[in-house]
Formats: C-alpha cells, structure tokens, sequence
C-alpha cells in the first residue's frame, strides 16, 4: 500500500449520500506531481484524471468507506481505502519501469474536457506547443497566435492589439495568472509582453464568459505560467532581434520550484559597437515564479513581471543658434501577484492578491513638453467550491480593485500644466456561479455578477447563463448569454490603425461605465477525441464606449472623448485538429460592426465582414517541423483625407518658427473608405537536434512568403491636380531565423 496522509474531516453532515473527495498525487521518489493518473472508484463508474498539479476531485462518491484505484503508465498501480470520515488524500505512488511496443501516447485535449464536463461557451485553449510551432515574427508569440483563432481581426501586420466580436482592444481582459496586463506589447505592437516558452496555457474567451469573470465588455485572454521543474534547467532563445533566458529548478530543501525568465533586444547595441551611428531604442523584460506546495494539498505561488520599452530620439539637432530637442518615450508594465489554492474540507479555494502597474512617459526636453500616464491596480479576490450536491458544482466569491489612475500634461518652459486629472475608481464585486447538471444529456450554467463602483455612483447587477445539451455523446448544442460592464477605458482614437500607446482613464461622476449584451448561439460536433468542429453565432450590444475627441478644450474636465453606442453580430467556425501527422485549425469568421455617436452613424476600424485563417503544423523537409498560416481578410475602413494644412513648428527657446509641414485634413465623415483586401502566407522550419547533453532547436520564419503589398495607409499629395494618393505598405516579404536551447 502507498504512503497516505489524510487529515481533513467530512465538511457537512455524515448522513449525507454522496460526498465530494479531492487529493493529489506525488512521486515517492522525489514528491514530483505526478499528471495524467487515473482515479476510480472501485465497482462505480466514478472516474477521473490528475490536472498539471497532480490534484483530482472525484464527486458523488458514496458516504460511506471506498476503495480509490490509481493507475498510470510508468507508476505502480496502487490503492487507498478511504474511510467516510475522510475527504481528502494525499498519495505517494512508486515509478515503475515499462517496456512494451512502441506506441504514442496522447493525452485528451483540454477542449475534449471541457466539452465533455463544461457548459461554457466561445472558449479555445493554446498551450505552448501549439504558439512555439505557429508561424512568427523573429520568435514565438501568444498574442500573435491568438490573432488567428476565430471571431478575432487584427488591424495590421505591426500591432499586437487584437479586436474580438466587434469590442475595442481596450475591452479584453489580459490576465497572467490571474493578474492584469494593460498594455501587453513591445515595439510599438510588434511583440507581446510573454516569454511563450513560459507560459502553459492560455484560454482565450470570445464571448458570453462566466461570472468570475469581471471588468471588460468583450474577451478575456486568462494566461497561465508554468511551473518550474523540480530539475535545474536552463533554456533559451537567440534571433535576429532578441536574446532570452528562463531557468528553472527545485529550490533547496524545499519541494518548491522556481522559473525566471529574462529577454532584452540588442540591436542598439549592435548599431552602437559597428558604427558611429546611434539606434534609439530598446526593450526589456523579465518573468518569474515561485510555486510551494502546502500542507494538507494545495499551493501557493507568487508572479512577477517587469518590461519596459525606452525610446531616446535626437527630435532637432543642436546648432550654434539654439540647443537640440530630444524626444523621449518610455512605457511598460510590471505585476506582481500571489495565489494560494486550498481545500477547506473537500471545498476547494482559491485566493489572489496582486498588483498591476502601467506607466507611460512622452516628453520633448529639455523641459518643453513632458505628458504622463500612470495606473495602479491592487487586486484581491476570493473564491469557494461548493457541491451543495452531486448535480451542482457551485462558485462564490467576490473582490476588489482599487484604481489610482494619474494623467499630466505640462510645460516647464511655458510654466504651465495644461491638464492635470486623477482618477480613483474602486469596484468592489461578488458572484455566484453554479455549473449545473440537471441529467445526463443537459448542462447548465447560470452565474449572477454584483458590481459597485465607488466614485460613479454605479451599482449594477449582470445576470449570465451558459446551456449546453447533448443530442449525442459527440454532439452538443451550445448557447449563452450575459451583461459586462467596464469602469476603465483606454483614451486612445479608435479609428487609427497604429497606436503604440495607451492613455488610461477611470469611471467617476463624469466618465461612464461601459456595458455590453451577449448572446451567443451554436453547436459543437466531434469526430473522436483528434477532430473537433464548431459554429457559434452572436449579437453583442455596446453603449457608453469611450473615443478620444481631437476638439478636446483642456481647460474642461470630461471633454476629452465623445461617447458612442453600437452593436455587432457575426458567426465564428472553427475546424481543429489536435492529434496525426497533420494538425492545426481552420478559422473562419463574419462579422458585422456599427458605432453610433451623436453626430453620425459609422463601421469602427475594426469592421471586417469575411476573416479566414489556415493554421497547419506537419512534418517538413530536412527531418524538420514545418508550420503553415495563410490568412485572408475582407477590407478594413478608414477615414480618408479631403485637403492638407501647413503645419508651423514653434521653437520656444528663440521665440520663432522653425519649420513647417504639410499635413492633412481628415474628413469629418468617419470610416466611409476601405482599404483593399488583406492576404498573407508565413512559413516556419523547426528542427530539433541533441547537443552535448542538451537539445538545439534552430528555425527559420518567411513571413509574407509571395510579398503581398498589403496596404498600411495611404499619404495624399494635394499640392498637385489631381491629387495622388500612394499606398504605404506592411510587412514585405521578411525572413528571420534563430535557435532555441534546452539544457
């Protein structure tokens, strides 16, 4: 028999028929988690499977004494007899060597589960596999990824932002473990803020998401780290743009693990030691985890991130007559979060607490113009299982987010601050949430979200449902529904295709909540455990949206954005397959999206009728990996230009104007152009190679892979007749290549 430790009591009254029994095993040689072990109840069909801890809960077991069987390939199958006055177990079980034919092992994918055990709707799970095999810009990129999955438009080939179901790109939830990302980019939106080879999985939710979930009208992207190995191990990354870093290991006498992980582009660096010349910018990041089990099962684990993107630019050069001007830039985001997940009893808990930073610095120097923008986000939420019995499988919990929102805008050299504003939303928030099966062909999941927001006079209640009813084993349909509210918006132009920055603002007594309708309608067909394919059609409804307003006074509070209404339908398909010598998705999305202001009626710059995705991964020429994308896109709006101003520059420290340009006029009509269809094809080679005990892992990337044109924007010359309009392209046909190590 295994070593067993068992210390927590029944919760609730012995006569009860069935109880919830939860536990976790390790290896007896080194307290690993050991994943993937089955747990069965002997004589009952009561069965289930150890997660990425090595944690299971097994519900409607019988009240009285059972006998749990634990087997798995490469482990002695083992038994622990579990007294009625027990319900939880920790279990040590011995490896044991196997040798049979040669086989592949595959374990059921996450979305195979969750169709299976969840009710929740427009969800897809990408792990790191999938994001490091995906076709990229210079290395692996999760937000890259998930702009090819369906219901998403991405503007242009040089942002990371991503649009879902007709939302802004300020209305995604961005979480790492559990802690809020603001502004995940680097150069402009070119990379995200992740170091993929940390990350284990990521759910990204298009619509109609549960009531833990809080603060954004549109999608949630819930990333997860890893953690660490109990094994020292180093790994990293060297491309053409950047190198990174991670180790991991057990930490000393301790059955904790840690991971740290750091990246910092060196092409400044390059630049600065082969020529005189001077390349003004940079990045920099770094990632790390703590995991430590806790007594009686469970764990506690801390996060830390920290990036930062610098641009230092010489703006005017110095003269005899009058000194230079340098522009400065610097943004980035940093977090720190810790999370304990318990049992009370056979209740499972969770607990988070956590900090979240942005921050962004623009300035002319010295001392003409310095713009600021800092937010301050400190987090705490909890949750508790409950299994009032052997059908319901019940949530509660609640939280607070504590905002400190700072906005500057002044002059040094005018002596003036032009705007100075703060913004101090607190929402305090409660939920219930109850995964219900009713009978074996029906799932239900009916959750109610209570929202108060300090400041805004804002009290609000958001009722949320997801259903799913099973007309085969194989074959579901789905459906959901819920209101979203939002206290914080980014004041950026909506209706421009590249912002690099992110102005934050908060809900008071003259900026308004934002709020969201979803409803979602679909099924779910799969062919096996390998192939799965689904259509989910939707309508959301926005209101309270908020857009940064050129005609802005600043000597007036509230004035700085115009509010619009809207609405957005579509349908998303997706065709994915998860196992064979072929794997990857297809994605197919139409949509449909209108703002309305009080003004006019508009498409948002985001409103593309037809987005098609092909993602392949198989093997390649050269013993390698090869990956595929094709995508396509029907065209996007723009405003275009109608004539041109001359634009004078003033120099303050001479009291004269130094230069000009010519920029244009926009017209007033928003959005009432397309630019032309979007097509590209990228191609990646993977290999991967043993050397000296450890692994490389060359690649090469060919993004845009027959040079598609595909328009950016357009200049407009007025000063001939006719004008002339030229088209600027994104990304040409660009290679790059790298190699990974693992030791």
């Amino acid at each position: 028999m295994p070593f067993i430790l068992t210390s927590l009591p029944v919760w609730g009254v012995q006569a009860q028929t069935t109880r919830t029994i939860s536990g976790e095993t390790l290896s007896e040689g080194d307290s690993t988690r050991l994943t993937g072990v089955t747990v069965s109840l002997l004589n009952t069909n009561l069965v289930t499977v150890t997660d990425a801890t090595g944690s299971f809960m097994l519900r409607g077991v019988p009240g009285d004494t059972v006998l749990l069987l634990f087997t798995r390939i490469g482990i002695h199958a083992d038994s622990v007899t579990l007294p009625a006055t027990e319900n939880f177990v920790r279990v040590f079980l011995r490896a044991a060597a196997v040798e049979i034919d040669p086989l592949v092992a595959t374990a059921l994918p996450a979305a195979r589960e969750r169709f299976e055990e969840a009710a929740q709707t427009s969800t897809i799970t990408i792990d790191r596999e999938v994001i490091g095999s995906t076709p990229a810009f210079f290395e692996a990129d999760i937000l890259r990824t998930v702009q090819l999955l369906p219901g998403t438009v991405a503007l242009n080939d040089y942002t990371i932002g991503y649009h879902t179901r007709g939302g802004e790109a300020d209305q995604n939830l961005i979480q790492l473990d559990g802690a809020t990302v603001f502004n995940p980019s680097h150069l402009g939106g070119l990379f995200s803020t992740f170091d993929a080879e940390a990350i284990d999985e990521v759910d990204y939710l298009t619509g109609g998401f549960p009531a833990h979930y809080g603060g954004r009208l549109s999608s949630v992207l819930d990333t997860r780290m890893r953690a660490g190995r109990d094994r020292f191990a180093v790994s990293g990354q060297v491309s053409l743009l950047s190198s990174k870093l991670l180790i991991e290991g057990g930490i000393p006498g301790t059955s904790g693990t840690y991971l740290f992980s750091g990246r910092r582009t060196y092409a400044d660096r390059v630049v600065e030691a082969l020529s005189s010349e001077v390349l003004p910018y940079y990045f920099a990041d770094g990632l790390g985890r703590l995991t430590f089990p806790l007594p009686g099962g469970g764990t506690i684990s801390g996060t830390g991130y920290w990036g930062r993107d610098v641009l230092d630019w010489e703006f005017v050069k110095p003269t005899e007559e009058q000194p230079g001007i340098d522009l400065e830039v610097n943004w980035g985001n940093s977090l720190a979060a810790v999370n304990v997940n318990h049992s009370m009893g056979a209740r499972p808990f969770q607990l988070h607490l956590s900090r979240s930073g942005f921050s962004t610095r623009v300035g002319l120097v010295p001392d003409i113009v310095n713009v600021q923008n800092d937010v301050r986000l400190w987090n705490g939420r909890a949750m508790l299982h409950l299994t009032p019995g052997s059908s319901h499988d019940v949530r509660v919990g609640g939280g607070v987010e504590d905002y400190d929102i700072r906005y500057l805008f002044e002059s040094a050299v005018f002596g003036a601050t032009f705007l100075e504003q703060s913004y101090g939303p607190r929402i305090w928030s409660a939920f219930i949430d109850d995964e219900w099966e009713p009978n074996d062909w029906l799932k239900l999941r009916p959750g109610l979200r209570l929202e108060s927001i300090e400041g805004a006079d804002f009290t609000s209640l958001a009722p949320r449902i997801a259903v799913k009813a099973f007309l085969t084993p194989e074959f579901a349909l789905t459906g959901s529904a819920g209101r979203y509210y939002q206290g914080l918006h980014s004041l950026r132009d909506h209706n421009v295709p590249w912002s690099f920055l992110d102005f934050w603002i908060g809900a008071d007594s003259v900026t308004p909540v934002a709020r969201s309708d979803h409803m979602v309608l679909g099924f779910e067909r799969w062919f096996g455990s390998g192939i799965s394919f689904g259509i989910e059609g939707y309508r959301k409804t926005f209101a309270n949206i908020v857009n940064f307003d050129y005609r802005d006074d600043l000597k007036v509070q509230g004035d700085e954005y115009f509010t619009t209404t809207g609405n957005a339908w579509g349908a998303d398909v997706l065709l994915r397959k998860y196992t064979g010598r072929f794997t990857g998705w297809i994605a197919y999305s139409l949509g449909k999206a209108t703002r309305h202001s009080a003004e006019q009626s508009f498409p948002p710059a985001h409103d593309r009728r037809h987005t098609l995705n092909v993602v392949v991964r198989t093997n390649g020429p050269l013993g390698s990996e090869l990956g595929v994308r094709w995508g396509y896109g029907s065209p996007l709006p723009y405003t275009p230009f109608i004539g041109q101003w001359e634009h004078r520059y003033y120099n303050p420290a001479t009291h004269s104007f130094i230069e000009a340009n010519e920029e244009p006029v926009a017209s007033q009509s928003l959005n009432t152009a397309r630019f032309p269809a979007y097509s590209r094809l990228d191609i990646s080679l993977r290999w991967d190679t043993g050397f000296f005990g450890g692994r490389l892992k060359p690649y090469l990337h060919l993004l845009n892979a027959y040079n598609r044109g595909n328009v950016f924007f357009y200049v407009f010359d007025f000063t001939s007749s006719p004008s002339t309009r030229q088209a600027i392209s994104q990304l040409p046909l660009l290679p790059s290549f790298g190699v990974e190590f693992e030791f």
